[in-house]
């Protein structure tokens, strides 16, 4: 019997069209629309190109030698290029600035100066011209405090100049940078994890299927399953599998879609991310089942409360604001530890930069715990059920 009722309750969720878009086909549009926002920040990795910049040939910059030694070793051609100069007369530098050619010009006179055009309000490029406008002013700025330094240096110690002429270019570093795993950092990759965490807790509008249909006074279909000879608790139990079978097929779906299609890199750990969604839409699941079960209101109302309160735990994860788990986590972190959909995100999140297992389990522990608690309440609910007449 048990399996007679499972099979009939997935064929009916199956056919479900509505509810069969929301939850599967679309999280497969947010993330095809998440791909195109910002997808190829994830796969591809842009490459600096050198600063075209123009320096005027002046007579004061030709007696500038060590300005002119620095400008050579900046503007060598290779992979640590900074600028690719160009030095002509004053009027051919200002035609270059004024065509967009080049994004500043340097001069030497009395003391360095820099040139720049202000940026049009239909520029394309306006980001990566104001971002190499700044590169320059910051050069020039450091190169000019070093001058300075080193001229009053020599003026009292005339005998260091070969010491500083040998340390002038050293950088010295005091941080040191710790790799938790070979894993590229890449914050991007916190949207595609939100909205597997969304599309997990999007589960719960087949928990709240099921319960509505099981119970008398809120539908027909629960009246008169409530008179039939089958046992409440194998209802609840393969309705309760059937659901899990359609969230995590939806859940598999997405994530061939993601890897697969979109080419999105959601880390080597296979079982780990498989055991992540399956723990996932069990909760799901729960929680939708936990709320058709308190709230004895109509469908609608029901309906509204799970796409409030998922959407907002969604939010909390990072979905609309790739920040906003840090933020919760230092002002709020006990509720980064009750947010089903920050724990999914969480510990997609370890898998892919962390070497070790430590952090991982210890969100599918906490999700875990949600899904029983979920889980229990519901069966408790539902088990002292009565009703006066049908």
């Amino acid at each position: 019997m048990l399996m007679h009722v499972f099979s009939y309750r997935l064929r009916a969720m199956v056919r479900n069209r509505e509810q069969v878009f929301w939850t599967l086909l679309y999280p497969l549009v947010m993330a095809t629309l998440f791909f195109f926002a910002f997808g190829h920040l994830t796969v591809e990795h842009e490459q600096f190109s050198p600063i075209p910049t123009a320096v005027v040939d002046s007579e004061a910059f030709r007696r500038d030698a060590a300005f002119q030694q620095v400008l050579a070793g900046i503007s060598q051609p290779g992979e640590n290029q900074l600028l690719g100069l160009v030095i002509v007369p004053q009027a051919e530098a200002e035609a270059l600035l004024a065509a967009d050619e080049v994004d500043g010009i340097i001069s030497v006179e009395e003391s360095i100066c820099l040139t720049v055009k202000p940026l049009r309000r239909a520029q394309t490029d306006k980001l990566q011209t104001l971002l190499n406008q700044s590169i320059l002013k910051s050069f020039l700025d450091e190169y000019a405090v070093s001058k300075h330094t080193v001229t009053r240096i020599l003026a009292h110690n005339p005998g260091a100049k070969q010491q500083l002429l040998a340390e002038l270019g050293v950088r010295h570093g005091y941080t040191r940078q710790i790799a938790y795993s070979d894993a590229e950092p890449n914050t991007m990759l916190n949207y595609f994890f939100s909205l597997i965490a969304m599309t997990c807790l999007y589960g719960s509008f087949w928990g709240l299927r099921n319960t509505n249909d099981i119970q008398a006074d809120i539908s027909d279909l629960g009246a008169r399953r409530s008179v039939a000879p089958t046992h409440k608790l194998q209802i609840v139990v393969s309705e309760a599998a059937a659901a899990l079978v359609v969230s995590f097929g939806e859940i598999l779906l997405l994530l061939a879609y993601l890897s697969l299609v979109l080419g999105i890199n959601l880390g080597n750990q296979g079982g780990y991310i498989l055991l992540t969604c399956l723990v996932g839409c069990i909760t799901g699941v729960a929680f939708g089942t936990s709320v058709g079960t308190f709230f004895r209101k109509n469908e609608g109302l029901k309906v509204a409360i799970l796409v409030a309160v998922t959407n907002l735990l969604s939010f909390l994860a990072g979905l609309m604001y790739v920040n906003m788990r840090d933020i919760i986590a230092r002002k709020a972190p006990l509720l980064s530890y009750i947010n089903p959909a920050t724990l999914i995100t969480d510990a997609f999140y370890s898998l892919y930069v962390y070497a070790n297992h430590r952090r991982f389990f210890i969100n599918i522990g906490s999700l875990s715990v949600i899904a029983v608690i979920l889980c229990a309440a519901s069966f408790f609910r539902l088990r002292r059920e009565k009703y006066a007449s049908l």
